[in-house]
């Protein structure tokens, strides 16, 4: 494989943008970037940004011309978009595909056989957050690391365990934004309730990442003075069955993941 290597992306979507713009950053050349021309806007920035990116006349033009490709479209069109495509031996493929197991993978991408799988986040393209990569590579993780906390996994169940959890992100900004407009019904200005918001939630997420040995157990508890306000929100929100529906909504993202539940189904407490 001839270094930097040729690295395709069939889609280019907001998750493949950030992990494009993540492995470009300050200037340094990891692979030389072929993209499918879906997505015009957001094709000719990143190749008006990066000096290593181009764009393929198509996607069988992305696969014949590199060495490893990433699969980054919708699940829903994964048949339909790879159907047509024509992998060769020696191909690496990079899933960024949640709902598609390498199982599932396999025959759609043949007679390419080295499939991984990839979970980037949007914050991939700061360089932050977790990042994991399934079965663990040296080759794909040279293109992952320093992009976050790059996790390599030899066990996919884990994996999709993992990834269920990154369906809750927007959940996170739903209770930021409830939040925020709750102090704007007290008579908060907007941004001022905004700003306060996302001031507290990002010192409290600091404070867990420095503390996580120590587990969040402990951390409620040393944030609960007793009789206090933390306290009581944490009792009532647990007595009105908040973290059982957490759980629901993970198991149903779990179940998604692995073909086991789609888009219409829903947790066992909304029926």
């Amino acid at each position: 494989m001839r270094e930097p290597p040729v690295v395709g992306f069939v889609g280019v979507g907001t998750i493949a943008e950030a992990l494009i713009t993540g492995m470009c950053a300050h200037g340094e050349h990891r692979a030389d970037f072929l993209l499918s021309p879906r997505s015009a806007e957001r094709v000719r920035r990143l190749r008006e940004l990066y000096p290593f990116v181009t764009v393929a006349g198509s996607n069988q033009a992305v696969v014949e011309g590199a060495e490893i490709v990433f699969l980054a479209v919708t699940p829903q069109i994964v048949e339909q978009v790879l159907g047509p495509l024509v992998f060769r031996p020696g191909q690496r493929i990079v899933s960024l595909i949640a709902t598609f197991d390498t199982a599932r993978l396999r025959p759609l991408v043949a007679p390419a056989e080295a499939i991984h799988r990839v979970t980037p986040l949007p914050a991939v393209a700061r360089r932050m957050g977790p990042l994991m990569l399934y079965p663990a590579s040296a080759e794909i993780a040279s293109l992952l690391e320093g992009l976050g906390q790059l996790i390599q996994l030899g066990d996919e169940s884990e994996l999709d365990a993992l990834w269920a959890v990154t369906g809750f992100m927007a959940s996170y900004f739903g209770l930021l934004g409830s939040i925020e407009t709750w102090l704007s019904d007290q008579g908060v200005a907007r941004e001022r309730a905004a700003s306060f918001v996302a001031s507290l939630f990002n010192a409290v997420g600091a404070t867990a990442e420095e503390r996580v040995q120590e587990g969040f157990d402990q951390l409620i508890v040393d944030h609960s003075t007793p009789g206090g306000l933390n306290e009581q929100a944490w009792r009532e929100l647990q007595a009105a069955g908040w973290t059982g529906l957490s759980t629901e909504a993970l198991d149903l993202l779990r179940a998604r993941i692995g073909g086991r539940a789609t888009l219409q189904d829903r947790i066992p407490s909304n029926g």
